[in-house]
């Protein structure tokens, strides 16, 4: 427990906590916009229970922690919804207002003015091109024909059981794989393709 405590200690700068509460949000957007990738995952976990611990030592208004929370679900609905960067638009205002409202009490107990206008420009940039770059994805994915894909060759970037990701031409892609098992970076073969959804199977041909 005196670790903890120790921990929670040092942790208990806002501008700290803060930094460590953003690099969560970022690595949360990075596996949700790119499942199957292992770092986003891992760091948005350790920086999340480092958050947590540095949180639980300062006055937090829930009001601006919401706002931080909806600023992600606004640019996951952007890139599925494709609205016109309208929900984008108000992710970033509910990132900076969620920021700004994040600390009660004065200046002392909130994280430095210029800290957050930095970090909430960095994740508006980074979230903004996450949101593109899906985008792009999706109508790419649209205009390519089954036909064309048969035969290729995909990485899996999770393991298929038989549902999962692959790599295909730079992208993530879902896949479903028609026998067995397979393994994380194992190389596939595409047999077909329905909507947005690959179909695969060992190189061998043969149940794993």
């Amino acid at each position: 427990m005196d670790a903890i405590e120790n921990l929670r200690s040092a942790l208990s700068d806002p501008n700290i906590a803060y930094v460590l509460l953003i690099i969560s949000i970022l690595g949360i957007s990075v596996e949700v916009f790119t499942p199957g990738f292992f770092v986003g995952g891992t760091t948005s976990i350790i920086a999340g229970l480092l958050a947590f611990l540095a949180l639980s030592t300062l006055s937090i208004n829930p009001f601006g922690l919401i706002l931080l929370i909806i600023s992600l679900a606004f640019f996951i609905g952007e890139a599925f919804l494709k609205t016109k960067w309208l929900l984008a638009t108000l992710g970033m205002a509910s990132l900076i207002l969620g920021s700004v409202f994040l600390f009660y009490g004065g200046s002392e107990s909130r994280a430095s003015p210029y800290l957050i206008a930095v970090l909430s420009a960095i994740v508006s940039a980074v979230l903004v091109y996450l949101v593109n770059r899906a985008t792009t994805a999706q109508k790419r994915r649209i205009a390519i024909g089954s036909e064309t894909v048969v035969g290729d060759f995909a990485i899996a970037r999770t393991e298929l059981n038989p549902n999962g990701m692959v790599l295909y031409q730079g992208e993530l892609w879902q896949a479903e794989l028609i026998q067995g098992q397979a393994t994380r970076d194992e190389q596939l073969v595409i047999t077909g393709m329905k909507g947005l959804k690959l179909y695969v199977t060992h190189k061998e041909g043969v149940n794993k």
